[in-house]
């Protein structure tokens, strides 16, 4: 009867959970660093698909801006460098919280996907006059690069990700 309850349960948590669209990730052969796609944004790159995928082509910079709203739930996400010609060669996504993927690939040449993060709209207002300053809108930020010194990595990528959701507003 505990099974049957337990199956029950999982069966329905795994029924509510929202699907998102796919993404297919493109960014620049020989790029390592942070990335950022900041959304909602009416003069940023026009939304394109491929096979039911969202497609970001993430510039030289590392910060896309897209007219794709926020892609909140369950999804796949696919890296690729792209060189000049378009050729695509698979960057491997990894969960860094997985016990010694990063220490065992530490030393390693290879480039990773890793340190995904969603960052939600956030609203600042003048404290005296309750007047909204300005409006940060839902971005993902990611880290391209070797694990040669994630914490280094993850720093970057903080700065990085408060440089531009501080300075930018649409």
């Amino acid at each position: 009867m505990i099974r049957v309850t337990i199956l029950m349960i999982l069966l329905s948590v795994v029924g509510c959970a929202q699907k998102a669209e796919d993404t297919i990730r493109l960014i620049p052969e020989g790029y390592e660093g942070p990335v950022m796609i900041i959304y909602n944004q009416k003069d940023g790159v026009p939304k394109e698909y491929e096979e039911n995928k969202r497609v970001y082509r993430i510039p030289d910079n590392g910060l896309l801006l897209t007219q794709f709203e926020p892609n909140y739930g369950f999804q796949n996400h696919q890296f690729f460098y792209v060189d000049s010609i378009g050729e695509r060669t698979k960057i491997q996504f990894v969960m860094t919280n997985i016990e010694g993927f990063a220490s065992v690939n530490k030393g390693s040449d290879k480039v990773f996907a890793y340190l995904e993060q969603t960052i939600g709209k956030v609203e600042k207002y003048n404290p005296d006059t309750k007047e909204l300053l300005h409006t940060i809108e839902p971005a993902r930020t990611f880290y391209i690069g070797k694990m040669k010194d994630i914490n280094m990595d993850y720093q970057e990528q903080l700065n990085f990700t408060f440089k531009h959701s501080k300075n930018y507003k649409q």
